[in-house]
């Protein structure tokens, strides 16, 4: 049998390595199995690398497919992480090794994009996978695998559970009770052109990676993170007919939150293939009120049918607060391809366009949480919360004492205000803000900009239940809705919409 063993690599303040890598010397020496390791090592910090393999392969650990990349070790904090070499997607599903892997243990302290090409691997190839989680990201579909929840910090401290994690795998028979004889692999041979070569290389690399480091300084990448806490009056007043405080509705709402995951669970997510097309639009529809009502088709559908989609209109003229949804004069049914922009809201003074990707809004889960976070930026932006001067919702022309503009005061004051609108910068530069502030965003794309960060915050509020022992930004951000009246309201009526919808159609 062949281990694969998906894991992050970070390093400890003294230096010493952690991470999910932890688990590699567990394996080594309770299985005669071969274990093959996939991480990112980091080819800046050559000799702490060179040396970390060496050790690697004493143990019996093979690292020829791992990867490399250019960038530091993340680092791990008491109170947060950075993610460092972690944060790069480089995952192959096509290398011939994995041909003979019998058996994958993954932890999610890796890229969250390589995690679910890899989940998606290991199910399409029917191979058996178990997941470590100390809760880095959230996990959403759970199908055909299993999650092994060792510890709820969100850092990834998997060292400090060695003993846990072996006793899991003696009882499902992946390793032996007792240990093993230490194995030992021969040194990868390496010719000396080879060698060359990979000098060369390494050397045009260092000297890449200092003037694109040269430039992230200038660019004044800035992670640091303030302390902000959360202050909700639990005993505080609502205006709901079935719950009176702040207290009552959180567990009204948790209530519905139980009683709908018979029907559906939100963490749920497709397989996804991840396409690049060209945006295609197929129908608008004119909106009148809440009604659909003139209709300018431009091509046909290539996925899904027109019904479906005339459905989910329903759905969302149903579920969320109607007074929010005036706005919207189009609704678009469009694709880019799978995998890209599932759904958009474009606000503009003269009318606001709601896009759905054909492709995209086929499975019901998925569909409810597009639903969810493009009524996070309906509610959150409203065009007269945008002075004269833009007909648009650019953050310069914010009002102040608005919901976005408090919610921008609040959590990310701290950060430089170019970071405030990052998506058009590059993809180095907006991996390296989340980079240096992982602990304040649940997704990459939530960092993009003051919008995206509410309207992930907002769907995170609505379809789970409050991280209350959390003291890290993106859980506080969740917490601080609960301050809100109104936004605890809405909770407890769109999760009990949603539950009488699910339970109609079931009947």
């Amino acid at each position: 049998m062949s281990l694969l063993l998906v894991t992050g690599l970070y390093k400890q303040e003294d230096g010493r390595f952690v991470g999910g890598y932890s688990i590699a010397e567990l394996l080594s020496q309770y299985t005669q199995d071969d274990i093959y390791l996939h991480t990112n090592f980091s080819t800046t910090e050559y000799d702490q690398t060179k040396i970390l393999k060496k050790h690697l392969r004493q143990q019996g650990i093979m690292t020829d497919y791992a990867k490399s990349v250019a960038v530091d070790y993340g680092t791990l904090y008491t109170d947060t992480f950075n993610a460092g070499s972690n944060l790069f997607e480089t995952f192959k599903n096509n290398e011939k090794y994995l041909k003979n892997i019998s058996q994958i243990i993954l932890t999610t302290d890796i890229n969250e994009r390589d995690y679910r090409v890899i989940r998606n691997f290991a199910i399409n190839h029917k191979v058996p996978i178990t997941v470590f989680t100390c809760n880095e990201f959230k996990i959403r579909n759970t199908e055909n695998m299993t999650i092994v929840e060792v510890d709820g910090s969100g850092l990834p401290n998997y060292h400090l559970h060695k003993e846990k994690i072996i006793e899991y795998l003696q009882h499902k028979n992946i390793i032996d009770i007792k240990r093993v004889n230490q194995r030992n692999l021969p040194p990868t041979k390496v010719n000396k052109a080879g060698k060359n070569i990979l000098q060369l290389i390494f050397i045009g690399l260092s000297l890449f990676l200092m003037a694109y480091l040269g430039f992230l300084l200038m660019d004044r990448l800035s992670g640091t993170e303030s302390h902000i806490e959360s202050n909700i009056e639990w005993s505080q007043s609502i205006d709901h007919p079935d719950c009176h405080t702040v207290l009552e509705c959180k567990a009204l709402g948790d209530s519905y939150l139980n009683e709908l995951s018979t029907y559906i669970d939100f963490g749920d997510e497709p397989h996804i293939f991840f396409e690049n097309r060209s945006r295609t639009y197929f129908i608008d529809y004119q909106v009148e009120g809440t009604e659909l009502t003139d209709i300018t088709v431009k091509g046909d559908l290539p996925a899904g049918n027109e019904g479906e989609f005339i459905d989910l209109w329903h759905t969302l003229t149903r579920v969320f607060p109607e007074q929010y949804l005036d706005a919207i004069h189009t609704y678009r049914l469009f694709s880019d391809g799978e995998g890209n922009t599932a759904a958009f809201v474009s606000i503009e003074r003269d009318g606001t366009t709601l896009g759905i990707d054909v492709r995209d809004n086929l499975d019901k889960p998925s569909t409810y949480r597009n639903l969810i976070h493009e009524f996070g930026h309906l509610y959150s932006l409203p065009i007269d919360d945008f002075t004269s001067d833009c007909d648009t919702t650019d953050l310069n022309c914010l009002k102040e004492n608005t919901i976005l503009d408090d919610f921008r005061d609040r959590f990310w004051s701290q950060y430089d205000e170019q970071w405030h609108e990052n998506s058009g910068k590059s993809q180095a530069q907006i991996e390296g803000f989340y980079n240096n502030n992982v602990t304040a965003f649940y997704t990459p794309y939530q960092a993009t900009n003051v919008k995206e960060d509410y309207a992930i915050t907002f769907m995170q509020f609505i379809t789970d239940k409050i991280p209350s022992n959390s003291s890290q930004l993106r859980d506080v951000k969740v917490q601080s809705m609960y301050e809100n009246n109104d936004l605890v309201v809405m909770r407890v009526n769109i999760l009990e919409a949603f539950l009488q919808l699910e339970k109609e159609r079931a009947s």
